[in-house]
């Protein structure tokens, strides 16, 4: 893992907690059948989003580099 795959994978597990803490209200405040609690999903739906690209970028696969003297 690259250093930036590190950085990537620290910064999603970070933001896991509150992404799903502004989830999880904001399903029990629409519950609730406040209007407050669609702007919390839809604030925690983004941080999760972006703990997902985090993830994704986290776990790639580099590419080997290419040279002509590979079998």
């Amino acid at each position: 893992m690259t250093g930036g795959q590190i950085a990537a994978l620290i910064f999603a597990l970070v933001l896991l907690l509150p992404g799903g803490c502004f989830a999880v209200f904001g399903i029990g405040f629409l519950a609730g059948n406040d209007s407050f609690g669609g702007l919390l999903l839809v604030v925690g739906i983004a941080i999760l989003s972006v703990v997902g690209f985090l993830f994704r970028f986290a776990f790639r696969r580099l590419k080997p580099p290419s040279g002509d003297n590979v079998p």
